[in-house]
């Protein structure tokens, strides 16, 4: 250590051994922020920021030691051959292109291997550097000098590229005062290694042209690895600029800029952590009750423009510590820290009053109406999840009960909603595993008593609640979205079966509404009969004329495909809806079902009775058979038979079964004489 400070303070120009320092400081630095960019960037981006950082760690490292160089004062005449002081230049760079694209790699060793190689580059410049500078005497080398400069090159260029495989300023600064010790070191313990003998006294460059050069080659340095810096500075902004763009987008709906779901979380699981301050919190969920009218009256633009305007209301009345954002669809969320119950109140007061008031658009004016179900953080949990799923099934108990009042989570109240879901998810197991079974209800010709078919009816056989009714399940997978693979099954199922049967009665299959508007119904159901061999004239396919009048263009065409297979269409439930006259003057269906609510009253409503003969009458009219349905007595297979009903289905000659019903217990029940009273009413 003595020959090197000796070395510095004796033969060297103090103020051009600073500047040479300076520049190693300065390129250090500008290595590390480098460094950090390569590590950021991937792929061919990576292998460019990897040849702009060895470019300018390079010019630092050969710029050092050419200002440290000229700083030296040889008492003997000096000249530079230019041609190695090129190579010194260039190995420096090309060595520290392996060694930064090792030390950049995500392994626990490759930080020091990589600061190795660049620590080997650092060496070989300075020697062949060295080899460059032909100084007119005999040079002698201390080779434990030589061993230790390079010893001292590796090892601290290693640590401080193994410091750099983490990031913070610690060690950033560490990183940078090693790698600059690295270079500093090496070339001063480098000269304390070089003993001249001096053959002729002469000055070979004189002070003025040394310091010139000195200082021409700083400032060219400073340039090119100013210019690196200032390329890693403005790439690291547009990628900070560009991260912060991606996260609001990420974090915010992209059509109302309000906070998203997963901003929304993270509200909460904030204010969770926040001490002090509020001492409440509530989570509110909301949808909208009559949104789904205005992009059905007025198309979906309009319904994105009532959704902005909404957005628009629910931003400007918000107060410090509320906040709400759209989690998706016509649903909102919102949160609110409070002191006393009043401010919660008048928020959610000002929450109905943004729905409640007119939306006035160009085209179109809009009245929509919203559900808001409200979760208490101290009294209904402390997790952001839990918190808003309870608001949630609060908000459904206000949607069912239709009074527009903010709904309060209540444990007992929801437990029938918890059921429902907890159904549904059930289904749809129940779905993937085929847990589904089909009963099969006969249906009879009148006054024949003959079969005429029989009509497919699923059934769930759950394994804990035993047998659940359709009526329970069937509107559950309607709103779940599962009906229309159910009821691709149950159609499937049926054909199956329907053709292993021994007689050649048809099989009827109800079709739901959502299944009919499905564009894929056509083949699903030519798919059905092809893979089950059963002929389409054996099929009949039941559906409601709700089912129709939703989109009734396309309905049509779907039924009329249907129909030129050879596939009976019947129309189920008549005379419930609005508008089964208009349904029926649009199709040419092969048969009216009559709904089982009129045979019900036919023993002792007239109006029913009335009913009853209309409905045959128009069949007669449009030579569309009448099946009567809900038959239960024999008075009322009395009645159906003379008011001129065509068919029959009901318990009184089956209930839906696995196993087909008898034709002849069928023909015995529908030849029983029932007397006929003189009011017109049927007993046995």
């Amino acid at each position: 250590m003595m020959r090197v400070a000796l070395c510095i303070t004796q033969e060297h120009d103090l103020r051009l051994v600073g500047l040479a320092l300076l520049i190693c400081l300065i390129g250090s630095a500008a290595t590390v922020q480098l460094f950090h960019r390569v590590r950021a960037a991937a792929g061919y981006s990576r292998f460019g920021w990897v040849v702009l950082t060895a470019v300018s760690a390079g010019t630092m490292v050969w710029a050092t030691h050419f200002v440290a160089m000229m700083a030296f004062r040889a008492t003997a005449p000096v000249v530079l051959d230019p041609i190695l002081t090129l190579f010194s230049l260039l190995a420096v760079t090309f060595l520290a292109v392996p060694g930064l694209a090792l030390a950049v790699q995500r392994r626990s060793w490759s930080g020091a291997a990589g600061g190795g190689i660049i620590g080997t580059g650092i060496a070989v410049m300075h020697y062949v550097g060295m080899a460059a500078y032909r100084v007119d005497g005999i040079v002698t080398w201390d080779w434990r000098y030589v061993l230790a400069s390079v010893v001292l090159s590796c090892g601290l260029s290693a640590s401080a590229f193994h410091t750099l495989k983490g990031h913070s300023r610690l060690r950033n600064s560490k990183a940078i005062g090693l790698l600059a010790l690295a270079v500093a070191a090496l070339h001063f313990t480098g000269m304390a290694a070089m003993q001249v003998t001096v053959l002729q006294f002469g000055e070979g460059l004189s002070d003025l042209t040394m310091v010139a050069l000195a200082i021409t080659t700083a400032v060219a340095t400073c340039i090119i690895v100013g210019c690196a810096a200032i390329s890693a500075l403005i790439d690291g902004h547009t990628q900070t600029e560009s991260y912060t763009r991606l996260r609001r987008m990420a974090m915010h709906d992209g059509l109302t800029d309000l906070p998203n779901r997963i901003s929304f979380i993270e509200e909460l699981e904030q204010r969770f952590l926040i001490k002090g301050g509020y001492s409440c919190m509530a989570v509110v969920m909301m949808d909208l009750s009559r949104f789904k009218v205005v992009n059905d009256t007025y198309g979906h633009q309009a319904g994105d423009q009532l959704l902005v305007a909404l957005a628009a209301r629910l931003t400007a009345f918000l107060q410090p510590g509320e906040c709400v954002a759209r989690l998706g669809g016509d649903e909102f969320a919102a949160v609110i820290s409070y002191q006393g119950a009043g401010d919660l109140h008048d928020f959610l007061g000002r929450l109905r009053a943004a729905c409640d008031a007119p939306f006035v658009f160009d085209r179109f004016t809009a009245a929509i109406l919203a559900n808001i179900g409200v979760a208490l953080a101290a009294h209904d949990g402390f997790d952001a999840d839990v918190l808003l799923a309870k608001a949630d099934l609060a908000m459904y108990r206000a949607k069912s009960a239709h009074s527009g009042e903010p709904c309060f989570y209540d444990s007992q109240m929801d437990d029938a909603i918890r059921e429902r879901r907890e159904l549904i998810a059930d289904l749809r197991i129940a779905l993937d595993t085929e847990a589904f079974e089909l009963h099969y209800q006969v249906q009879a010709a009148l006054p024949s008593g003959e079969i005429s078919g029989y009509e497919a009816l699923v059934r769930w056989r759950h394994p804990t609640r035993g047998m659940v009714p359709p009526s329970e399940f069937i509107p559950l997978a309607e709103k779940s979205g599962d009906i229309v693979p159910l009821s691709i099954w149950i159609l499937r199922q049926a054909c199956f079966e329907a053709a292993l049967w021994p007689n050649r009665h048809p099989v009827a299959v109800n079709l739901s509404p959502i299944h009919l508007a499905d564009p894929r119904l056509v083949d699903t159901v030519r798919s059905a009969l092809e893979d089950s061999g059963l002929p389409p004239e054996r099929l009949s396919l039941e559906l409601t004329e709700s089912a129709i009048i939703h989109d009734r263009r396309f309905a049509l065409s779907q039924l009329n495909a249907l129909k030129a297979m050879g596939i009976a269409i019947a129309l189920d439930d008549f005379g419930v809806g609005y508008s089964s006259l208009d349904v029926l003057r649009s199709f040419p269906f092969d048969r009216i079902k009559l709904d089982a609510s009129f045979v019900a009253e036919i023993e002792r409503d007239d109006q029913a009775v009335a009913i009853l003969r209309s409905v045959a009458g128009l069949g007669l009219t449009l030579n569309i058979p009448v099946l009567a349905e809900g038959v239960e007595q024999l008075a009322q297979l009395s009645i159906v038979a003379r008011e001129g009903c065509s068919a029959i289905q009901g318990y009184l000659i089956g209930k839906p079964s696995r196993t087909l019903a008898e034709p002849d217990r069928v023909r015995r029940t529908m030849l029983l004489k029932p007397c006929v009273v003189d009011d017109g009413a049927a007993f046995a």
